[in-house]
């Protein structure tokens, strides 16, 4: 059984604002002329712009206000976006090296095994009102072993557009979709033995 490297990206829902700025400033400092890493992917300009902005937003908050506040969020998960691709692409990268992965500054994951045989679906498919209007957002229980979550949104309204996702944590957030429709969200994983059957259906309208 292969064991499974993964950097953690828990700290990106659960640092603090200062936190997340610290925590990505040591990622970029680590990877920066790491040969591990040559072509980081997004580009480590793209995250550091999008940290600067933050950083703004976020001095510009401590002021007070709802708009200022909004936009502090927005920056926040425009960073949150950029540093779960660059997670994807430490994991993919690192090729189940823990050094070359420490290397990267990520915080780790325990290191897990890989179970034998193609893994459950995901359990407990939960799904609420997105951020913003025209949002969905989902969140499946963690499957031991699942390298990937694909997601996909249905609809019986004729015309409307399947529209997938794939995700390396339980955890999602479906945008531009149309107010007043009833989608149908579900999710699977795949592992070492391929993907696992689709979860139940969870219905939900936009607004």
């Amino acid at each position: 059984m292969a064991t499974i490297v993964k950097p953690a990206i828990s700290f990106l829902n659960t640092d603090s604002d200062a936190q997340l700025i610290t925590s990505t400033t040591t990622i970029v400092t680590a990877m920066t002329g790491n040969a591990s890493y040559a072509t980081p992917a997004p580009a480590l300009a793209a995250i550091t712009t999008a940290k600067t902005a933050f950083a703004t937003a976020v001095a510009n908050a401590a002021e007070g206000g709802l708009s200022l506040t909004a936009i502090k969020n927005d920056k926040r998960a425009v960073l949150v976006a950029l540093m779960r691709q660059l997670a994807s692409y430490v994991q993919v990268t690192c090729d189940g090296d823990y050094a070359v992965l420490l290397s990267s500054g990520f915080p780790t994951q325990k290191p897990t095994r890989t179970p034998v045989g193609v893994l459950p679906a995901p359990g407990n498919v939960s799904v609420t009102l997105g951020p913003r209007s025209g949002e969905l957002h989902a969140v499946a229980n963690p499957v031991p072993g699942a390298a990937i979550y694909n997601w996909r949104v249905t609809s019986a309204t004729p015309n409307t557009p399947v529209v997938t996702l794939q995700t390396t944590g339980g955890n999602t957030i479906f945008a531009d979709l149309t107010p007043g429709v009833v989608y149908n969200v579900e999710a699977n994983v795949v592992g070492s033995a391929g993907p696992s059957d689709w979860s139940n259906p969870v219905a939900q309208m936009v607004v």
